[in-house]
């Protein structure tokens, strides 16, 4: 006949494992949801910039001054670092948008500007603020993101 001790132990072992397992499950869920939380600030953060790009090119068009606007951004998305990139092929512009390296990283996704600009730029997240500045060249706007610079 087993001892009342080693039914004890049986127990809390079996309970264990199942603590472990409810935990790692947990830990699972709330992984995902810090990845979507991550990736609907970094869409924000686009539409930011494809809104205030629009706004600009609207300006320069309309009084063909050169016009610079700075957008606040966080220095990471939950503890990953982020890039966001203008781009354009001569018949429409984008925004562009990422974790990891720019060069390298993983495209997620893209926000269109609506006029035929020429738009180019790379800004990876860290300090510092992102900037765009809009001038006519006489050919069309040309839309440029950077870092924010005193001057």
């Amino acid at each position: 006949m087993p001892s009342q001790a080693t039914n004890y132990f049986y127990t809390l072992v079996a309970m264990g494992v199942i603590s472990l397992m409810l935990t790692n499950a947990f830990e699972g869920q709330v992984g995902a949801l810090e990845v979507t939380a991550e990736k609907k600030e970094l869409r924000r953060l686009m539409e930011a910039v494809a809104a205030e790009g629009t706004e600009l090119m609207s300006i320069t068009e309309a009084t063909g001054a050169t016009v610079k606007v700075s957008i606040e951004t966080p220095t990471t998305m939950g503890n990953r670092q982020y890039w966001v990139r203008l781009e354009s092929d001569g018949s429409k512009a984008w925004v562009e948008g990422g974790f990891g390296d720019p060069w390298t990283g993983t495209l997620l996704r893209e926000a269109y500007l609506p006029w035929n600009v020429s738009a180019s730029g790379t800004y990876k997240g860290g300090y510092g603020t992102l900037s765009l500045n809009c001038t006519d060249l006489g050919s069309g706007p040309v839309l440029v993101m950077g870092r924010w610079e005193d001057g």
